[in-house]
């Protein structure tokens, strides 16, 4: 069945979304908040026609609430309904999130015609949109090449998320490295994040510093040389991540770094404690995508 004729005998919005769904032969898929979120692309579905730039206003919203709690987000957003869709790449837009003259909604619900037109001068030139009854099968095919390009948008490392990533950190990397001191992961930690890869964004705490070895990362403190049993797990990490963090938050950043050490270190140290699951606590994350 085409998705045009899927579409005519569609009854709601469920079988809308469900439609689209078969159509671009989505294997991994949540519907939630947003109506359908892969790894790839999230979706905004209307059951009735609905002006792109009206959807679209809705996804930033999400897009920027995940991007601030640190989450993933995905390289492309698409917007559909019973006549038509639209496609646009995330990153067109991410300048954006932090525009402080935008009057933002309080939820997704919330962003209306006000709303479209504050941002629609800014991504409405880059909007693809596909009438379904003439380009199906170009709306069909522009979001599988989405989805096949894996395009990356790393996450960045913020204030909302630093005890996520530091843990993660700690199992992908830090557990590579033959560590003895738990204290000391706190501050490698800070010189890996500091770093761009190639040349140091800021000083790291405690003297930590992160040099390469042609490709491979090596890490020093003081006297000790720190070096990956494998790469894999630092390679992994910082496909997942943005280093380094944007220079508004890097001082904030190192100034939390108290908060990342063991608690026994931290009552050591003197430092006023609040039990991280407190002041850190992650979201939860969405279920798992399903088939």
């Amino acid at each position: 069945m085409s998705l045009l004729t899927a579409l005519t005998r569609a009854k709601s919005e469920e079988d809308v979304k469900d439609a689209y769904i078969a159509a671009l032969g989505l294997k991994g898929y949540f519907k939630g908040l947003v109506d359908i979120q892969t790894e790839e692309v999230w979706f905004e579905a209307k059951d009735s026609p609905t002006a792109p730039i009206v959807m679209f206003g809705q996804l930033l919203v999400y897009i920027r609430a995940a991007k601030k709690r640190g989450e993933a987000i995905p390289a492309f957003l698409a917007v559909i309904d019973r006549e038509k869709a639209a496609l646009m790449p995330t990153e067109k837009a991410l300048p954006l999130l932090d525009d402080k003259a935008l009057v933002w909604p309080k939820s997704g619900s919330a962003a209306g015609k006000d709303f479209a037109v504050q941002i629609a001068p800014y991504v409405q030139t880059h909007i693809v949109e596909y009438e379904i009854a003439h380009d199906e099968a170009a709306f069909v095919k522009a979001v599988k090449d989405a989805i096949k390009e894996r395009r990356i948008i790393r996450t960045p490392i913020t204030p909302d998320n630093l005890r996520q990533v530091f843990d993660r950190w700690v199992a992908m990397v830090g557990s590579e490295l033959g560590v003895k001191n738990e204290a000391n992961y706190a501050v490698l930690f800070f010189a890996d994040i500091m770093h761009d890869g190639q040349r140091e964004a800021m000083k790291g705490p405690a003297g930590a510093r992160l040099l390469f070895s042609g490709d491979k990362p090596v890490f020093i403190l003081g006297n000790e040389q720190y070096e990956l049993a494998s790469e894999r797990g630092y390679r992994n990490f910082w496909a997942i991540y943005h280093r380094p963090p944007e220079q508004q938050h890097r001082h904030y950043l190192l100034e939390r770094r108290d908060s990342l050490l063991p608690i026994d270190e931290q009552k050591f140290k003197g430092a006023y404690y609040t039990p991280l699951h407190i002041v850190d606590t992650p979201s939860p994350p969405p279920p798992p995508f399903a088939r």
